[in-house]
């Protein structure tokens, strides 16, 4: 349904946007390739710590050069898979958002920055999981609950797991998405595999619909 009633009624039109703000061919190419960049780097750390929501209003777009910046981090460590309608998509990449990246779509400098950037989290995996788990004991955070007559700190399960999930993002290991999780794969395995997950049209399908999958 998603295929043949409803993305035909709203075509593609973001590579317009760079044709009309950027309109000197320099520009352009430059803005284009920043938004390929910055989108790339947003789309694999953001599914890296697990971060949802990622609906049209919390991506913005610089108009003086094109880079892609998300807002509203509220939706963090795999809170879109509690929704009454779970997010099984690991970032957004809809039809719009391939429609800006030019002629090779996401096979070309989004795939290769989307590599070198999950490259660049493993090789510093430690560091990152040494600064994510203490999210775990911080008492602002809303997995932690005290119970007052014991003053005994108890930690929420999905606290466990949101970190466990994390680690095996860096290990290689897809998860959090439609599909079943994989085994360790390589970088370049792993991102092929998470746009793919990212641009399933199934997985879209069954999304929140104020996500709007159609954009």
């Amino acid at each position: 349904m998603l295929k043949v009633k409803i993305l035909p009624m709203f075509p593609p039109v973001f590579h317009k946007w760079f044709l009309t703000t950027f309109s000197e061919p320099a520009a352009w190419f430059r803005a284009r390739t920043a938004y390929a960049h910055t989108t790339a780097v947003w789309s694999m750390v953001g599914h890296i710590v697990g971060l949802g929501d990622r609906h049209g209003e919390n991506i913005l777009f610089d108009s003086t050069t094109g880079d892609c910046v998300h807002v509203d981090f509220s939706c963090l460590f795999d809170k879109g898979l509690q929704l009454e309608k779970p997010e099984l998509v690991p970032f957004r990449l809809t039809q719009n958002m391939i429609d800006g990246l030019g002629i090779t779509g996401y096979e070309g400098i989004f795939l290769r920055v989307s590599e070198i950037t999950l490259s660049v989290l493993r090789t510093h995996k430690d560091t990152l999981m040494s600064v994510l788990e203490t999210f775990i004991h911080d008492p602002l955070v809303e997995w932690t609950k005290s119970h007052k007559s014991s003053g005994v700190e108890v930690q929420n399960p999905h606290a466990q797991r949101a970190i466990s999930n994390i680690e095996a993002r860096l290990q290689g290991v897809v998860v959090g998405v439609g599909a079943a999780p994989s085994l360790p794969l390589a970088v370049e395995g792993q991102a092929r595999r998470l746009i793919a997950e990212a641009v399933s049209l199934k997985n879209l399908g069954k999304m929140y619909i104020w996500w709007m999958p159609w954009f």
